[in-house]
């Protein structure tokens, strides 16, 4: 029996990066591991770094039916969460209809959903929530486009988090060797009704030297950064400031209201209506 004919869409994380320091191509990776312990007759990596939901739906989905694959494994949001103009409903709504066209008897999809961004947890406590919100929202978003199909949704959080730190990348974004392993595993688990697991997922790399990671983030990271800080550092700053405001404004009504019930005997009803009007 031949092994099944797999197609991976999506974005970084699918494509490869953060399973070691070397330029991802597609060719390591949680879904090109995935395929090899499958055993797969074909394997065909469409994904692409800073693909959002939309990206995958418009260029990758019409590629990937052209491969007739038997497995579809895909990544998609985090970019979308690490944009200013992020939307949950858009994600919902890409996905889905990625999915709708996808899916057909015997073809199996295999999804995960988001961890934290393991970079904001050393940013400022507003911002690290800021950004949790987001993936939170991303997830929800992940699982209404899912609901009613046979996707299998790798719990990406809770499999990482069992791996504690060892589980993040250099760039704190992407999952490390070991966890690009980890949701390799998953995946072909999975599968295995269908597809048996005929290939042991090889050992993680050793860990980069002092040298290779600094050149990695002065090749990636450091244009990462400075990409970042036109786009995203400023949208979250205006998203946390909004919501802060917003908390201000709620805590002041809160006090009013318990202002008005405490100086209110006799006209009780009139400070009500009067705190009501003004919220």
């Amino acid at each position: 029996m031949s092994g099944p004919r797999v197609v991976a869409l999506g974005d970084s994380i699918t494509l490869g990066v953060g399973d070691g320091v070397q330029r991802s191509r597609g060719d390591v990776g949680w879904a090109a591991l995935a395929a090899r312990s499958l055993g797969a007759s074909h394997f065909t990596n469409l994904a692409a770094n800073g693909a959002r939901a939309r990206d995958m739906l418009a260029t990758q989905v019409p590629r990937a039916l052209m491969e007739r694959p038997d497995v579809v494994l895909l990544t998609v949001g985090g970019n979308d969460v690490l944009r200013g103009d992020f939307s949950p409903i858009e994600v919902e709504l890409a996905l889905g209809e990625a999915v709708d066209r996808l899916e057909r008897p015997g073809r199996r999809i295999v999804t995960v959903s988001l961890d934290r961004i393991g970079l904001f947890d050393v940013a400022p406590r507003a911002v690290a929530e800021a950004m949790a919100r987001r993936i939170g929202q991303a997830n929800a978003a992940i699982a209404r486009a899912v609901e009613h199909t046979d996707v299998d949704v790798i719990d990406g959080a809770t499999l990482l988090a069992s791996l504690g730190r060892r589980a993040w990348h250099i760039d704190r974004i992407h999952p490390s060797p070991l966890g690009h392993r980890a949701l390799a595993g998953a995946a072909a688990s999975a599968l295995e009704d269908e597809w048996p697991r005929l290939h042991d997922t090889p050992a993680p790399p050793r860990p980069p030297s002092r040298a290779a990671v600094a050149a990695w983030l002065a090749v990636n990271g450091l244009p990462w950064a400075l990409k970042r800080s036109r786009d995203l550092i400023p949208q979250v700053t205006m998203v946390v400031a909004r919501e802060l405001q917003a908390e201000r404004r709620a805590s002041r009504v809160a006090r009013r209201g318990g202002t008005a019930r405490r100086h209110g005997a006799g006209g009780g009803g009139a400070a009500t209506r009067a705190w009501g009007a003004e919220a």
